[in-house]
């Protein structure tokens, strides 16, 4: 859930930016954003991002067994991570992630983003 969701309540675009976000990142790392450890302890999908030892590429689903091409998986990881940005203003316009996906633009082709952008 965007942080600015769960305290204001209010649906934006910024909102379901991050949304796809971590329906990306649960897609590529094959996880579930919450879950539990063998411990029976909470476990967070974007902590594991956060985390300072990890790579992106230690996100991708192991089951894959390494069959896969790496950079899909990287521009998709490094989507997610802009997509679930704690603060909106910095997540990037659907209109920009589509045209990454699709191969029109890359990473330094993203504006940032605009007043107009802010609903």
């Amino acid at each position: 859930m965007a942080p600015e969701y769960a305290i204001q309540g209010i649906v934006t675009s910024k909102v379901e930016i991050y949304n796809f976000g971590v329906v990306m990142l649960e897609i590529v790392s094959g996880k579930k954003n919450a879950g539990y450890n063998f411990n029976h302890e909470s476990e967070y999908l974007l902590d594991m991002v956060s985390k300072t030892d990890r790579t992106l590429m230690d996100l991708v689903d192991k089951n894959l067994s390494g069959i896969y091409d790496a950079k899909q998986a990287i521009t998709i990881l490094t989507l997610a991570v802009m997509c679930t940005n704690i603060s909106p203003t910095l997540r990037p316009r659907m209109a920009d992630i589509v045209s990454i996906l699709v191969g029109e633009k890359t990473f330094e082709q993203i504006n940032p983003p605009t007043v107009e952008d802010h609903p």
